[in-house]
């Protein structure tokens, strides 16, 4: 089954190695990938209604025209770097604003990933005027990687997992790390910063399904005591190596009040890792 990736672009070159670091994630799987601009020709746009094209308007010709010019020109960079053959690419030049061109594209594609390339940081405001932590918020119909400016794909060894375990688990709300770390055979680390004394037995029971979940893939579970989220977090990736951190944003994840803007930008001052924010969540009751 074909993955679809939607991929934002402002022609940058941080939007261009988000791609391309896309590209590489997925390189063993079958993927279409649909690259999307978004130009406004001077209007007004709304997040929430679609514009009108002025098809006699000389800036929207114009702007329609750079707009397609640069797709053509990104597919045929990644025609010609991309070692995979099991991708295709496709093109959406859209007139309308960011958000409202990204929530359209990814209900008409039946995206399963939305790729967005970071400056440096989330407190950066990206094209448009819109910061990638408020696009966290906004889409919630897929998952989302962001990728840090000049972040080379360089293999997936090592995947931070930041959870609790309030919540009952079910597989469905790990497929997309199941399947990452299955392409890459990466060791997933499970991280717990635990404000109670210790876990009680519907939280050891959760943790024991987790186990579960992944038997048959490389795991390890840690635990920081009694400290403050984001700070035990940048803690713990500055110990070692690793290659991505996920979030799971809503009810299963870490701490919900806490997630996911708090977080992301507390941690992007530092944050050298690419992101993946898993917002397909199905709870089980317990």
């Amino acid at each position: 089954m074909e993955k679809r990736i939607l991929c934002y672009t402002d022609f940058s070159k941080n939007a261009l190695n988000a791609i391309q670091y896309t590209s590489k994630l997925y390189e063993q799987q079958p993927c279409v990938f649909y690259i999307l601009n978004a130009f406004q020709a001077g209007k007004d746009a709304s997040d929430i209604e679609a514009l009108i094209p002025e098809t006699d308007n000389e800036t929207y010709i114009l702007d329609k025209k750079t707009s397609e010019a640069g797709l053509k020109t990104i597919i045929n960079t990644l025609n010609s770097t991309s070692k995979s053959t099991k991708h295709t690419y496709k093109t959406i030049s859209s007139f309308n604003s960011l958000l409202f061109s990204l929530k359209d594209a990814i209900k008409n594609n039946a995206i399963d990933l939305l790729v967005l390339g970071s400056k440096n940081t989330f407190k950066e405001e990206e094209d448009e005027n819109v910061p990638l932590v408020d696009i966290t918020e906004y889409i919630t119909e897929c998952s989302i990687l962001i990728v840090p400016s000049d972040h080379k794909f360089n293999g997936l060894d090592k995947i931070v997992l930041p959870i609790d375990y309030d919540e009952a688990l079910h597989e469905t709300n790990f497929s997309e790390i199941l399947t990452i770390a299955k392409l890459h055979q990466s060791e997933i680390n499970i991280l717990h910063i635990k404000k109670e004394h210790q876990l009680d037995e519907d939280q050891l029971e959760n943790k024991n399904k987790l186990a579960s979940i992944l038997v048959g893939l490389k795991y390890n579970f840690h635990t920081l005591k009694r400290m403050n989220v984001n700070k035990g977090i940048n803690l713990f990736i500055e110990d070692d190596t690793y290659s991505l951190i996920v979030f799971i944003k809503g009810k299963v994840g870490f701490i919900s009040n806490e997630l996911p803007r708090p977080l992301l930008k507390e941690l992007d001052s530092h944050l050298s890792l690419p992101v993946l924010v898993i917002n397909d969540l199905i709870l089980v009751e317990n």
